[in-house]
């Protein structure tokens, strides 16, 4: 060490040339590291999408996501196979492992995809998106009301669902829009304690009543070739004038007296 700093104090004009060339050096480098705000990250994560329009939850899982599943987890690097079903789609997510190369585990992917068989006729083709920080949303928008202005929440959320997304999601180049925000409707339904003893009418008949009138229900299975298709609709009875109508039980053991809502 004694030695370094002799050197160094012997020799100045040495020391500060080689200070200089560390700066220089430093500089140019910093020129041309390239810069992001936002820098692309990759993450070893494929999303599979298939839309299979108005299939309920339960037909989605069964009819897809299982099906799914079964093909996806024999492939190698996977550390996670997650899935979801909604109304009309179903998603997968695969996570690999870190050193796994994403670009061969596409290839991969693609062909165990065109490999499934056995998905519903009308679902669409199964898609397939990354998921990295090119991901993020590159805008968001906020509709706001103007003082002086008054309009409920519900109209404008559905003015917003079916004039902005429907326009803005047929804009070349838009991949997805999504939207929150909106008010719903809800009604408010007060018991009498009293006309339901009368009636021997207990409160989990009520909230299963309302429940299945606003749910998904089946109505039959139609059967195409080998394979047969649940058959649900969805029933919808919270209006003011429907809800009275709304049927919480039939006793069947006497005459078949019907008690609706309006009657408790």
């Amino acid at each position: 060490m004694n030695n370094i700093i002799k050197e160094a104090i012997g020799r100045p004009v040495a020391v500060v040339a080689i200070i200089f060339l560390a700066i220089l050096f430093g500089y140019v480098a910093l020129q041309n590291i390239p810069i992001q705000m936002s820098p692309d990250i990759e993450k070893p994560i494929y999303q599979v999408r298939v839309s299979w329009p108005g299939a309920a939850p339960a037909d989605v899982d069964r009819e897809i996501i299982n099906r799914l599943e079964q093909e996806l987890s024999s492939l190698n690097g996977i550390e996670e196979l997650a899935s979801s079903s909604s109304t009309g789609r179903a998603n997968i997510t695969l996570t690999y492992s870190l050193e796994q190369d994403m670009d061969k585990a596409l290839i991969l992917l693609l062909n165990k995809l065109a490999g499934v068989t056995g998905l519903p006729n009308d679902a669409k083709t199964p898609t397939i998106r990354t998921s990295n920080s090119d991901d993020s949303p590159i805008a968001r928008l906020a509709l706001l009301v103007r003082d002086g202005y008054t309009i409920d929440l519900e109209s404008l959320g559905k003015f917003v669902e079916s004039d902005i997304v429907q326009t803005l999601g047929r804009t070349e180049g838009v991949s997805e829009v999504t939207f929150n925000g909106g008010g719903r409707r809800e009604m408010r339904i007060l018991i009498d304690p009293q006309k339901m003893t009368r009636y021997s009418v207990t409160l989990t008949e009520v909230l299963e009543a309302l429940r299945n009138s606003s749910t998904l229900q089946s109505v039959g299975t139609v059967t195409e070739g080998k394979r047969s298709y649940p058959v649900r609709t969805e029933l919808i009875a919270y209006t003011r004038e429907k809800a009275k109508d709304i049927v919480i039980r039939t006793d069947i053991t006497t005459d078949g007296t019907v008690v609706p809502l309006s009657f408790i």
